[in-house]
């Protein structure tokens, strides 16, 4: 992944949650930085982490979108990428306890055909650069 300046994200440290723009993964380039197409917020507390993410896209038929959060390459990550799950009406709520959930750079969004067998993440739709490297640690 190409990477572009952070996105604008508001951090408050003192509630251990942020939140920010979604944006329309660019030609050829990086899962986020052209229009504004939906927004995210995180929460966490310790390693009880929740997502929750609103999008203006839809699916055409046969397709569904799926959340995903990015351990960057261009961060020194490994690439993994962990599915959030399924979209629904635009919509996800992801709540899980991680070992640490914050190893992760980039919350994108894929589009994907429905029932799809293969775990791997298929072409992004729209993301957000979460700013941090890696994110909450600032």
């Amino acid at each position: 992944l190409a990477l572009l300046s952070p996105l604008t994200v508001a951090h408050d440290s003192d509630d251990n949650e942020f939140e920010g723009d979604l944006t329309a993964a660019t030609p050829g380039g990086p899962p986020f930085g052209g229009a504004v197409v939906g927004s995210f917020e995180i929460e966490w507390d310790g390693n009880d982490l929740e997502i929750e993410v609103e999008i203006d896209i839809s699916a055409p038929a046969g397709y569904v979108l799926e959340g995903w959060l990015v351990d960057a390459p261009p961060r020194g990550g490994t690439g993994y990428k962990l599915s959030l799950g399924l979209l629904e009406d635009g919509e996800l709520e992801f709540e899980q306890t991680l070992v640490n959930p914050f190893t992760y750079s980039f919350l994108v969004i894929t589009m994907e055909p429905a029932g799809d067998p293969n775990p791997n993440a298929g072409p992004p739709v729209a993301g957000a650069d979460l700013g941090f490297d890696p994110f909450g640690q600032n």
